[in-house]
């Protein structure tokens, strides 16, 4: 019986974990959707810079997310998240025109806190 007990126990300790990680990643995934569609409108973006636009706001948050985990001391945490930074405004450069990126820097600032802030929901 108490085996029984210790099983059911673990089973529902790992639905918990599993039930609350899928909400986690349906509210990043939400929240990229979501910022992604404001850089849409504000940049005039096809559909392909859409698809590329997204694809690189998620994978930025998912490095930022794990870097934050992951970090020993707030030095090293700056140091990771400057190369993740670093690494979605080359790779965003290279899919918007010169123009559209252009309008993307006037609101770089304002874009990169919401799509932090998708993390922190």
């Amino acid at each position: 019986m108490i085996k029984i007990l210790k099983k059911l126990a673990s089973a529902v300790a790992l639905l918990v974990m599993f039930t609350t990680a899928a909400m986690a990643q349906d509210k990043v995934a939400e929240g990229t959707k979501k910022v992604t569609d404001g850089m849409k409108t504000q940049l005039s973006l096809n559909d392909g810079q859409y698809a590329k636009v997204l694809e690189i706001n998620k994978t930025y948050l998912v490095k930022v997310k794990d870097s934050k985990a992951k970090s020993v001391n707030k030095v090293e945490q700056a140091k990771k998240l400057k190369t993740i930074d670093d690494d979605r405004e080359a790779k965003l450069k290279s899919v918007l025109t010169e123009d559209q990126y252009k309008i993307y820097g006037a609101g770089r600032a304002d874009n990169k806190k919401k799509l932090k802030d998708c993390l922190e929901k």
